[in-house]
């Protein structure tokens, strides 16, 4: 008999952190109010009724000031499931809750419904006691019986009392310690793609169970929750965020209305395109501000500021874009979060994906049944180009054939000359974005110059083809309108041409402030611009080029908008400048390998550096040093995270090119390391990440 009331009592704990365990999933949403949850107790362990209290939750209000808190007892058991609790039976959790009820009153910190008490159980709650406690709440005329004995149990007025009871929950009906357990994995299964290993829902209970024994404050945070889904920054949650530049003024197009008519009325996916320079960016900012009907849309910035070619940080990937996209739309409340698991594979993501497109249309349409979801993705041949360099699959062509979701639109924009890119069906619309009418330029023209006149206007729309990248270049290379229309008259006709000429003319003009030995460094800079991946740190430019970092600043601002520093790293501003220096600025073998000597040192200290060698080499022709480095353990960053993924991305590189080279003896022994550190990747990963923290 004893070890059955052991078991039972064992059965109970199990519930008690497995339920507790579910509860924690809510601090995971990046919308969640709730700033932490305490087990066994409160954090007000000096106040009475504590003995009662299971769980604590801690919330902040809507209002962004106030705290809210709930306090939760569990009850839980194994042979009375069928048989529902009176009034009696919870007379120790009626004194209890009173008890710090009183207390919080003495301390002034009762407040409209910021406090609230609730029992959960999984058995039932009589009807009938639900109903008097509802009834007292309300300050209407309860049984007799039952207000005289809440009266006693808790010693409070009645006017007291019908507030207390209206702060009362009842969670009853519960399931029991292993229905929690499926419970929980289900809820765990649908916040995460792929599979939910058993290790996980063992974490989240051990760290529930932790904070329940003495030498624990019983605190537990989201910090620790997003840890056991290796979850350890914001940009685990959100891999690929917009990196849109700041514009003072946009120019709304006479085609603006059009277009959107179109997408909100088109079933199928639509695709925009436009030659380089034509505003597309700039458009689907403006389309995502004046969707109709209390729609809500998202953009996916496919290009990020150049950083798309960076391995570090690729946006092809369904694991980056979906996962982006998602808990972007989980930010404004319209659908769970998405935790992409390691074992995930696309086809898990993408149908987690379009699962939660399914979630939040029905959220929007809740504030306006004629809403709609707008998907825009923007520079979208960008992360086609991206996957054909890495030799990797591109969500953006799958989602442009995945079954349409009512009332959810998706928008792909793309440079005209790569549409074949997006390798579009034939039931999917094509709609040309076109330059500026006169209009158009004029009002830009007008908003740099307000005392310019309409022959001005035209003429300025002449002499740049209405494209609205010559128009911003050429009025940020001057000063004065005569100077723009000077330099603007001596470019080519063509848009390409008017770019190609607008940057070169900026690159003259700062050589022409230098000896000839600084031109020099003007040139090699350039060429490390385009042969370096993009987001290049300064301090990494100065010594591949052995130019101090002061005459990198000092270019960087002399040619004006094409290119800009952040966070100490330059970038180019748009891909018609990637494209040109590109083009411009062709690395060669000698060249390339001068750069690789002068950045190899380094390679223990930067990720970027260590990660970039590899196409580098491939680049110089250096193929049996890409696989020596690959097989070996030098040229690693210190860190050991670091270090483990551009180990990985080394062997996946020289894989790759083996195979391309034909060359399958080395193509073995790198698929064999690869094997190798794949196998322990998932197993050491948590160890080393425990080490860190």
């Amino acid at each position: 008999m004893d070890t059955e009331l052991v078991r039972y009592s064992r059965a109970g704990d199990v519930f008690h952190y497995r339920w507790a365990a579910r509860r924690c999933l809510a601090l995971i949403s990046p919308k969640t109010l709730i700033n932490s949850i305490v087990i066994e107790g409160s954090n007000e362990r000096n106040l009475s009724g504590e003995y009662v209290i299971d769980v604590a939750e801690y919330s902040q209000s809507q209002n962004g000031f106030d705290e809210n808190i709930t306090y939760f007892q569990l009850k839980h058991t194994t042979k009375h499931k069928n048989n529902p609790f009176m009034l009696n039976d919870l007379r120790n959790t009626f004194e209890g809750f009173a008890k710090r009820y009183n207390d919080l009153i003495a301390k002034e910190r009762i407040d409209n419904n910021n406090v609230k008490f609730a029992i959960v159980t999984n058995r039932p709650i009589s009807d009938e006691l639900k109903s008097q406690v509802l009834i007292i709440s309300r300050s209407e005329k309860p049984n007799k019986r039952y207000i005289q004995t809440l009266l006693k149990y808790t010693n409070l007025n009645i006017n007291d009392l019908n507030d207390f009871c209206s702060r009362i929950i009842f969670m009853d009906g519960e399931g029991d310690y292993d229905a929690q357990k499926f419970e929980l994995h289900a809820e765990i299964s649908l916040l995460t793609a792929g599979i939910v290993d058993i290790p996980e829902v063992e974490k989240l209970t051990s760290l529930v169970q932790q904070k329940a024994l003495p030498d624990s404050n019983g605190v537990i945070t989201r910090e620790e929750i997003l840890k056991i889904f290796h979850v350890t920054s914001e940009r685990d949650l959100f891999p690929a965020p917009p990196e849109f530049e700041k514009i003072e003024k946009m120019v709304m197009r006479k085609q603006h209305s059009d277009i959107l008519e179109v997408v909100m009325n088109e079933v199928n996916p639509v695709i925009i395109h436009a030659p380089g320079g034509s505003g597309k960016t700039v458009f689907a900012r403006q389309f995502i501000e004046s969707l109709p009907n209390d729609s809500v849309g998202i953009i996916y910035d496919c290009f990020g500021g150049g950083r798309y070619r960076n391995r570090s940080e690729t946006r092809h990937h369904h694991r980056q874009a979906l996962t982006q996209m998602i808990n972007e739309l989980s930010m404004k409340g319209y659908c769970d979060p998405l935790i992409v698991n390691y074992n995930a594979s696309e086809r898990d993501i993408i149908r987690k994906f379009l699962e939660r497109l399914e979630v939040s249309i029905s959220r929007v349409k809740l504030r306006n049944e004629k809403a709609n979801l707008v998907l825009i993705i923007d520079a979208a041949d960008n992360a086609e180009m991206a996957a054909t360099e890495f030799n990797d699959n591109c969500f953006v062509n799958e989602l442009l054939r995945e079954h349409p979701i009512a009332d959810v639109k998706v928008v792909a924009l793309c440079r005209s000359e790569r549409l074949h890119m997006l390798k579009p069906k034939n039931y999917i619309k094509t709609i040309e974005l076109k330059g500026f009418t006169e209009s158009e330029s004029f009002y830009l023209l007008k908003n740099h110059y307000p005392y310019v006149s309409i022959e001005d206007g035209i003429e300025f729309h002449r002499l740049t083809n209405g494209n609205p990248r010559v128009q911003s270049n050429a009025l940020g290379l001057t000063t004065t309108i005569s100077d723009m229309f000077n330099n603007l008259g001596s470019f080519g006709t063509t848009v390409d041409e008017q770019i190609e000429s607008q940057l070169s003319h900026a690159i003259d003009l700062s050589k022409d402030k230098l000896s000839d030995v600084y031109q020099q460094q003007i040139d090699l800079i350039c060429t490390a611009l385009a042969t370096l991946p993009p987001f290049i740190p300064i301090n990494i430019l100065s010594k591949a080029t052995g130019v101090e970092e002061g005459t990198i600043t000092s270019f960087v601002s002399d040619i004006g908008k094409s290119l800009w520093i952040t966070d100490n790293a330059v970038q180019f501003r748009d891909e018609p400048t990637e494209t040109w220096f590109k083009l411009t600025f062709a690395a060669s073998s000698k060249q390339i390998s001068f750069f690789l000597e002068q950045i190899k040192p380094l390679s223990y200290d930067s990720a970027y550096i260590a990660s970039a060698l590899p196409s580098l080499m491939l680049q110089a022709g250096k193929y049996s040093e890409l696989v020596e480095l690959a097989l070996s353990d030098r040229h690693l960053p210190k860190n050991p995270i670091d270090e483990r993924n551009v180990r990985l991305f080394r062997l996946q590189f020289a894989f790759k090119a083996s195979m391309k080279e034909d060359k399958y003896s080395e193509a073995i022994k790198l698929a064999m390391r690869a094997g190798e550190e794949f196998a322990g990747n998932s197993r050491q990963l948590d160890l080393i990440k425990k080490m860190l923290t």
